[in-house]
């Protein structure tokens, strides 16, 4: 019994299996260098109306650590700048997890542009948007979004948890809850992320600059109680093997 005990918890210690997703690892050399995002590590960036492509940049640009990536956009309506990167297929079930996390630098009030960010993929909820109403909606208009205050001047972390294993969805700005329990409604496949800077106010208005560093999307199966017994169970007749052998 003890060692059906100790199987089960060495399989329960690796039992959130990372099945997909990306990890940008904070933007930093060598895998990413100082220029445009587009084509590197799988990006896709571009910009329209008077928008700059999103762009590798080092200090005086401010970056957690020596990199991070900056999204600009004109004074002209329309303006945008866009970053992009497909995943790896996941078709959603119950036992699916979906993380998606990066930090965000908004330079202060007074540009009030708008920041999207969306899944590629049908269903609710799939996008947000930060400064809509002056403050952060992290899951857009879907029934229920919360609001919480933009922070200036420095890093804020956003996070958004989408758990199939309840269908519900959650997000933190800044550490602070957002979203408690969003339903989740006809999401069956997700396969890529975007996040997009958008002059959507009326041209004449000043432009905007966002920046973005540690973005990364984890996905995460958790493993049926009926496998877990049955790895457990192997577990346990190959120590036994190994004792019989020795």
């Amino acid at each position: 019994m003890r060692l059906l005990y100790a199987a089960c918890l060495i399989v329960l210690s690796t039992g959130m299996a990372l099945a997909g997703g990306y990890n940008s690892f904070g933007f930093e050399p060598p895998t990413f260098a100082l220029g445009p995002l587009n084509g590197q590590d799988g990006w896709n960036a571009g910009a329209s109306t008077g928008g700059v492509e999103p762009w590798v940049v080092v200090w005086p640009d401010p970056a957690y650590g020596k990199q991070a990536i900056r999204l600009a956009v004109s004074g002209t309506q329309g303006s945008s700048s866009w970053m992009e990167h497909a995943i790896p297929e996941v078709t959603v079930n119950n036992l699916t997890i979906v993380t998606v996390s990066y930090d965000i630098f908004r330079l202060n009030p007074d540009t009030d542009q708008n920041l999207w960010w969306w899944w590629w993929d049908a269903g609710e909820p799939t996008y947000g948007l930060q400064w809509d109403l002056d403050g952060t909606l992290p899951h857009g208009w879907n029934p229920g979004a919360g609001s919480t205050a933009t922070v200036f001047g420095a890093y804020a972390n956003l996070k958004m948890v989408w758990d199939f294993t309840t269908n519900k969805a959650y997000s933190w700005y800044n550490g602070v809850l957002v979203d408690n329990g969003i339903p989740i409604s006809n999401i069956t496949k997700l396969t890529g992320w975007t996040i997009a800077l958008s002059h959507d106010a009326a041209s004449g208005a000043v432009g905007d600059v966002a920046w973005i560093d540690n973005f990364v999307i984890d996905v995460q199966v958790i493993p049926e109680p009926g496998s877990i017994l049955a790895l457990a169970t192997g577990l346990i007749g190959f120590f036994g093997l190994a004792r019989r052998r020795s």
